[in-house]
């Protein structure tokens, strides 16, 4: 199958690649396509005739969106629109790659059909990312694919942090801001595997390891795997937390990921016990 793939170079779209290595791949860098550029996007889906689109182009910096909420309306919403509406036209079923932001606050976890209600910039245009996918596609498949907290050896991220902190023996600072810490390898294989090495319905679907954990809990089990003492790890609250709201997914609709202790410490030891 030939997959016509956006955002290749970020941490989700390069574990997308790897995942989709038994599939042809086209993978357009930025600078060639602006996916807010609507013509440019579809002169590349016009061209290339993929059989499938993914959507895994955003900017994710919440706090740089705070500070520019334009550049998020110009990638994150018109870019994902103008992807849908190529596709829609070309009758290409594609899926769009969101985020937990698309909620805010909660002690519950979140379904899949629960009501968005984003608290930041960044969550606000994943939403409207949504909401322009579904309004413009009609009998063509589509799919959203939610996640939390992702961490991948293609980028450096929290649990990397941490460990790289505790490795050093100095104490690290965690806050109590929950959410599902999520293998990002885990996560695009089981994209390949649910959406287009077999069919699933049309919607929106979480992908995630199972159950919630706050940053506290997480940096803990990263000493611990490490065999660093657990006491290194610090709780803290961060003035930044307001914009970064604590949100559990609950999946629903696919087969679950591992439990998110089990795949951080399969990634930790792979990272950073076995050089």
């Amino acid at each position: 199958m030939k997959i016509l793939l956006f955002g290749a170079s970020g941490m989700v779209g390069c574990e997308l690649a790897h995942a989709l290595a038994h599939h042809s791949i086209v993978a357009p860098p930025h600078t060639q396509v602006d996916i807010a550029d609507a013509v440019a996007v579809e002169r590349v889906v016009e061209e290339e005739k993929p059989d499938f689109i993914i959507n895994a182009a955003a900017i994710i910096d919440v706090g740089a969106l705070e500070r520019d909420p334009a550049l998020g309306a110009r990638i994150n919403v018109q870019g994902a629109e103008n992807i849908a509406r190529a596709a829609v036209a070309h009758a290409i079923p594609q899926l769009l790659v969101s985020s937990s932001y698309v909620f805010g606050e909660s002690l519950q976890p979140y379904s899949e059909d629960a009501v968005k209600n984003p608290q930041n910039v960044y969550g606000r245009t994943k939403a409207e990312a949504e909401d322009a996918l579904v309004a413009c596609v009609s009998s063509t498949s589509w799919h959203v694919a939610r996640s939390s907290w992702l961490y991948s050896h293609y980028k450096n991220t929290f649990v990397d942090e941490v460990a790289q902190t505790l490795l050093q023996g100095k104490p690290f600072e965690a806050s109590p801001q929950r959410g599902n810490s999520t293998h990002c390898g885990e996560f695009a294989a089981a994209i390949v595997k649910n959406f287009i090495d077999a069919s699933s319905h049309s919607g929106v679907y979480h992908i995630v390891n199972e159950d919630g954990a706050s940053r506290f809990e997480i940096a803990r089990e990263v000493a611990r795997t490490l065999g660093a003492s657990e006491d290194l790890v610090v709780a803290k609250e961060f003035p930044s937390s307001a914009m970064r709201p604590s949100v559990v997914l609950l999946n629903t609709k696919l087969p679950k990921l591992a439990p998110w202790e089990e795949s951080l410490r399969t990634y930790i030891v792979a990272q950073y016990m076995q050089k």
